[in-house]
């Protein structure tokens, strides 16, 4: 399998070790009511979601689990973070084209959800666009506290082969 997926969750753990409590914890309000833990948190759950539901043959991104030790604390979601590269790791090229069920939540006015059929790694590539959308914001919420961030941490597969072709 490529190690595309294993790398996106290993741009968390390098940035996370590099953060301390209060920077991973602290709030920027208005415009960040969340904290870098809480992105990191809803970041792991849709892996965690995927994980989990490959054993089942069901996704159910409407699980969450909020204000956990993973959004409060680094070196937990470091942890389930690297147990989430090992679970990529371990899959093979073939499971990555089995056909799951997915449900997720499409409403933004009632509680409304809908349950369609995927492959596991178009799953996979949800989970780290979406990755990636959150770590963009994570950048911002990083340079808000003067942290320094890696390079491209945060921009799309796509937006980096344009910048190094470009260069």
């Amino acid at each position: 399998m490529s190690n595309s997926y294993t790398t996106i969750v290993n741009q968390a753990i390098d940035l996370l070790e590099g953060l301390n409590l209060n920077e991973y914890q602290k709030q920027l309000p208005p415009h960040f009511p969340s904290s870098i833990g809480a992105h990191i948190r809803h970041v792991v759950d849709h892996f965690l979601a995927l994980m989990n539901g490959q054993k089942q043959g069901h996704v159910n991104y409407n699980i969450r689990h909020r204000h956990n030790k993973i959004e409060q604390l680094p070196d937990a979601a470091i942890e389930t973070l690297q147990q989430i590269n090992t679970w990529l790791n371990d899959l093979s090229d073939t499971s990555l084209r089995n056909e799951i069920s997915v449900t997720s939540e499409i409403d933004v006015t009632c509680a409304k959800s809908a349950t369609c059929l995927s492959t596991l790694e178009r799953e996979l590539v949800f989970a780290s666009s979406h990755a990636i959308h959150h770590y963009a914001l994570i950048r911002i919420m990083c340079s808000m506290q003067n942290k320094a961030i890696p390079e491209y941490f945060g921009y799309a597969p796509a937006t980096i082969t344009h910048l190094t072709k470009s260069a």
